[in-house]
């Protein structure tokens, strides 16, 4: 029978739960999505998400309904996220690494109706279930979870066409909670629009092609990762997904599955690059490995026979919809060809489809080379923190979003980041921002790793400490004369502490409250 246009339903393509409908429907035998001895393809994927889709209505699931994903990385987190995205219902993704405490916290303040919570986190389920004052439905995924309702049972028993729903762009898509190194958590909230115009961004600046290879080797649930995956399947990638971040598997994957496009913060590309393995490994097809803040971190990668890939970077942010500034290519190619190059330390120039500035206290813009805080303007702006509206102010005035970190800008609009607003040090009356520091520290051969904190001090107000994870032996006067003849004396460490570690949360960003609680320990001891 005929159909005539004005009978075809609209489907806005600015709605994540596309992404893998359209693929489908151009390309529905080619793979999509690797996951250890698990290849789906973009029809099999598709299916999947729309089954889970199913199976939410049919427990009574209803738009705008929150879904709390407690799993680790696993075919199951992807097939949620899209099928949550595709019935109108919002996800929630939370690290299994969390205490019980923190994820209660989060359900509760969500008044979330459902979990979907894998094997090894039911243990940590069943320590709340009593807090829980809204969880209505549990799925659980894997082997032995023991929890009301079984992901592979009930799905399979779902149809694999997509779920009747309506879903509009502006339509709020997923809650990412902050890490709360500073106090509870706030829930970040991305409408789907929003969302896929970060990706576009960053495409405007990286540019992907379908017949790339992209790979995921850290947690979904800590943010980025999950960016980096819809920005693959955005563009019709194959993506190979590993359980965790492990140097072994990450190589072993770039190998055998030819990937040409991976990330690697800092400390994984040092880890990489210490593997006794890394130099025998095929590395051939790696085309853009981003990441990189500080080159030191590449110092084994340029002993890699077979390691050609460009290296790119940048400046991101939940709120502000992932990547706003970008280092490209070309930029660290002059900060290794050139030693003197202003770009070199920078966090790259803003993209195209938002607007960056260094402000003032008044939203004023600063002067070139003045320390602004970072304020972003754009179309993937988040919508706002989960009910609350003050903290949501404070954050978004007049479609610009204050970031809470400081930088500044060079004639050039490269932007040079200065740290977080909560961790600049007052001292002795003198702003002194630990990200001009810390790089300077990890140049030093001896040291793996490097923070610097402000510890309260009856003297300076606030003193300038050094925080160190040494590489091998040396010693507080051989780091504070290397940095007397680098820095200037505002900038200088008072005193050095070294460590076996230093602490971190689930994203593996260090956490400056509690070094600064460590070092006054260690100085009251």
């Amino acid at each position: 029978m005929e159909t005539r246009w004005q009978d075809v339903k609209k489907k806005s393509s600015m709605v994540v739960g596309r992404i893998l409908e359209h693929h489908a429907g151009f390309n529905p035998e080619g793979e999509a999505l690797v996951f250890g001895a698990r290849r789906l393809s973009w029809r099999e994927l598709d299916g999947g998400a729309n089954r889970l889709g199913h199976l939410l209505q049919s427990l009574g699931a209803t738009h705008g309904d929150r879904v709390v994903l407690l799993l680790h990385n696993s075919v199951e987190f992807v097939e949620s996220y899209f099928g949550i995205a595709k019935i109108g219902c919002i996800s929630a993704p939370v690290l299994p690494t969390l205490v019980g405490s923190e994820v209660a916290f989060i359900a509760n303040k969500l008044r979330a109706r459902f979990m979907i919570v894998d094997a090894s986190a039911a243990d940590l389920y069943r320590s709340i279930a009593g807090e829980l004052t809204s969880v209505e439905h549990v799925i659980g995924v894997g082997d032995g979870h023991g929890l009301p309702i079984d992901y592979a049972a009930r799905t399979a028993a779902c149809p694999s066409d997509a779920p009747e729903a309506d879903v509009e762009p502006t339509d709020d898509l997923t809650i990412k909670f902050t890490s709360g190194t500073t106090g509870r958590p706030k829930g970040c909230v991305r409408t789907h629009q929003a969302f896929i115009m970060g990706l576009l961004n960053a495409l405007t600046e990286h540019p992907l092609h379908q017949d790339d290879v992209g790979l995921v080797a850290q947690p979904l649930a800590a943010g980025m990762a999950v960016y980096f995956l819809l920005l693959y399947l955005y563009q019709g990638m194959r993506v190979v997904m590993l359980p965790k971040f492990d140097p072994e598997l990450y190589l072993e994957a770039v190998e055998q599955e030819r990937i040409t496009h991976a990330t690697a913060m800092d400390w994984m590309a040092r880890r990489l690059g210490a593997h006794p393995d890394f130099v025998k490994r095929d590395l051939s097809s790696l085309r853009i490995l981003h990441g990189i803040n500080q080159l030191r971190s590449l110092d084994s990668w340029h002993r890699q026979p077979t390691f050609r890939a460009d290296i790119t970077a940048g400046y991101a942010s939940s709120e502000a919809g992932g990547l706003v500034t970008f280092k490209t290519p070309s930029d660290f190619r002059r900060a290794f060809a050139e030693p003197d190059f202003p770009g070199a330390h920078s966090c790259g120039r803003p993209g195209r489809l938002c607007q960056v500035e260094c402000v003032d206290e008044h939203m004023n813009p600063v002067p070139v080379g003045e320390v602004g805080e970072i304020a972003v303007s754009g179309p993937a702006l988040f919508r706002g923190y989960w009910e609350l509206p003050e903290e949501t102010a404070k954050a978004l005035h007049n479609g610009w979003l204050l970031t809470g970190d400081l930088a500044y800008q060079d004639e050039r609009g490269y932007v040079f980041l200065c740290g977080r607003k909560r961790d600049m040090i007052r001292s002795g009356g003198i702003n002194v921002y630990p990200a001009e520091i810390e790089p300077v520290l990890l140049a030093h051969p001896a040291v793996r790793e490097a923070a610097v904190i402000g510890v309260p001090d009856s003297h300076w107000g606030e003193r300038v400490v050094a925080c160190i994870v040494p590489e091998f032996a040396c010693t507080e006067e051989e780091i504070l004369a290397y940095c007397r003849e680098r820095l200037g004396a505002h900038k200088r460490p008072k005193s050095v502490r070294f460590f076996d570690a230093l602490p971190t949360n689930g994203t593996g960003k260090i956490v400056k409250k509690d070094l600064v609680a460590m070092v006054q320990s260690v100085e009251a001891a």
